[in-house]
C-alpha cells in the first residue's frame, strides 16, 4: 500500500511540473512500483526539455550572432547568403534565393526574427555558388580574431568580415572564397561613430 501511495505522489509531482504520467501502473507487484516511477520521471524530463523550436544563438549582451541570423534568414527565404551586417541596431542580410531573386532581409538584433523582407532587382551576385559559405567565413574570422563578427560579405572575390575583438578593437578579416583560409587580417582604424552600438556583444 505504501508503494502505491509513493508512486501516486511521483506521478502527481510529474504532472505538476508539466510532465506526463501516462502508462504509469499503480500496482503492488514485485518491482513494478520502481519501474513505474522511473517511467514517470523520464516522461517528466522529456516534457521539460522538449523539442520546441530553437531560437538563434545569442552572444553575451543578448545580440544574436551572425550564425543565428543567417539561419533565421535562410529559414525565412531558402537560398545563399551573400552578406550579413549589424547596422543601425538591426541585422541586414542579402540573400540569393532559390527563386533566383535577390532578397534583402532585416532581422531583430536581439531575437533574430525577421522584421521585413523585400525583393531586390539589382545585380545578382555571380559568386552565389561559392563553396565557402557565410557561416564558414564567419567562423574563420573568429578563429583569426577571437570576438564578435558584426558583418560578413562577399566582396571582390573573397569574404570580408568585421570582428570586434574582446578588447573592443575592430578588425577586418579576409577569407579565401574557395579554401576558407584566412588570407589577411588587420586593425580597422576607420571606425564609424555608431560602431560601439552595433558591436555590442
Amino acid at each position: 500500500m505504501k508503494r502505491t501511495y509513493v508512486i501516486a505522489c511521483v506521478a502527481a509531482a510529474a504532472l505538476a511540473a508539466g510532465g506526463t504520467a501516462t502508462g504509469v501502473a499503480l500496482a503492488d507487484g514485485g518491482g513494478s512500483g520502481s519501474s513505474a516511477a522511473a517511467s514517470t520521471t523520464a516522461s517528466a524530463r522529456t516534457a521539460s526539455t522538449g523539442s520546441g523550436s530553437v531560437s538563434p544563438s545569442s552572444g553575451s549582451g543578448g545580440v544574436v550572432t551572425v550564425d543565428g541570423v543567417i539561419r533565421s534568414a535562410q529559414a525565412s527565404e531558402p537560398g545563399t547568403v551573400t552578406s550579413a551586417e549589424l547596422d543601425h541596431g538591426r541585422w541586414e542580410v542579402d540573400l540569393y534565393g532559390k527563386d533566383r531573386v535577390r532578397h534583402e532581409i532585416r532581422l531583430d538584433r536581439e531575437t533574430g526574427k525577421v522584421v521585413s523582407s523585400r525583393r531586390d532587382g539589382g545585380d545578382q551576385d555571380d559568386r552565389k555558388g561559392a563553396p565557402v559559405t557565410a557561416v564558414r567565413a564567419a567562423a574563420a574570422a573568429r578563429g583569426a580574431v577571437p570576438g564578435t563578427v558584426t558583418s560578413v560579405e562577399l566582396d571582390n572575390g573573397r569574404w570580408e568580415a568585421e570582428v570586434t575583438a574582446h578588447n573592443g578593437s575592430r578588425h577586418e578579416v579576409y577569407t579565401d572564397l574557395t579554401t576558407g583560409k584566412v588570407t589577411s587580417a588587420h586593425l580597422n582604424r576607420h571606425q564609424h561613430d555608431d560602431a560601439g552600438h552595433d558591436a555590442d556583444d
